[in-house]
């Protein structure tokens, strides 16, 4: 079944509309979308024609969970075609976006890795769609996007009965951050350059995965590859810029370019594997 076919995406759907309703003097948000959420929302908002009045945001340029913003349309008009967000932000506030960025900082003795800091804030009984990027400072710090609700929760709240707020048995300290200037999330990828037979994608899921055109065709066939976060049904489905991949056992991959055919017939494709 196809993630659009779903009751969890046409309650996503029902959810949007409702923000969109009720955006009528203040902005209204989702909870925190994973990038395939982002995807197909963002289509059945432009189905419904309103992609101006969206917007998905994380907290800072770069961001990877994002939530959807219905902007009331005086919102619009005032943005005028730039930048949403800082226009936003200059007319109504810092705050006009429900997400808060917190430090969590701990006492220097460990590392923490994401699934250490995201099993630790879970455990104290936060939703995941709470919780947005986890972004490391260094080997014993992050930063946590949050919603304003999870903000109060972590700083304010009495963990006196459990010894303190507790990362890998490591008793961390949470407090409200506010992030340098010009920060951007930045994600870790390898950069691929190839030349492939056409834009199908059995060609290049051979490039990126280093495989025969039998092996890639194996692979799609199996269900272990998704083209923009559903399973792909076919092999010679046409791959286009900006197309995410997934290979099951090999990873992630976003296209960059893929080019009209050269004299003698290849095509360029560049591609980044997210590490």
């Amino acid at each position: 079944m196809k993630y659009k076919d779903t009751e969890e995406f046409k309650l996503l759907c029902k959810k949007a509309d409702e923000a969109f309703s009720r955006a009528t003097g203040d902005i209204v948000s989702t909870v925190f979308l994973n990038p395939a959420e982002q995807y197909f929302l963002a289509e059945y908002i432009r189905m419904r024609g309103l992609s101006d009045r969206a917007v998905f945001f994380g907290g800072a340029e770069g961001a990877q969970r994002k939530k959807m913003f219905a902007l009331p349309e005086y919102i619009c008009a005032i943005s005028d075609g730039g930048d949403v967000v800082e226009m936003t932000k200059s007319y109504l506030g810092e705050d006009a976006f429900d997400i808060c960025v917190l430090k969590v900082a701990g006492g220097g003795f460990r590392d923490f890795s994401h699934r250490d800091y995201l099993g630790g804030i879970l455990s104290l009984g936060l939703d995941r769609t709470a919780v947005g990027d986890i972004v490391p400072i260094d080997e014993y710090s992050a930063y946590i996007f949050v919603s304003r609700s999870a903000a109060r929760f972590l700083t304010e709240g009495d963990f006196s009965d459990t010894g303190g707020i507790r990362i890998a048995k490591d008793r961390v300290k949470i407090t409200r951050a506010s992030l340098p200037e010009g920060y951007r999330i930045e994600q870790k990828y390898k950069e691929m350059t190839d030349t492939v037979a056409s834009e199908r994608l059995d060609c290049v899921v051979a490039s990126l995965c280093n495989l025969s055109r039998e092996g890639a065709k194996e692979k799609i066939l199996c269900g272990e590859v998704e083209h923009n976060y559903e399973v792909a049904p076919e092999i010679s489905t046409t791959v286009s810029a900006d197309d995410h991949i997934s290979v099951r056992g090999v990873g992630k991959f976003k296209v960059v370019q893929i080019s009209d055919p050269t004299k003698k017939g290849r095509i360029r494709l560049i591609a980044k594997k997210f590490i």
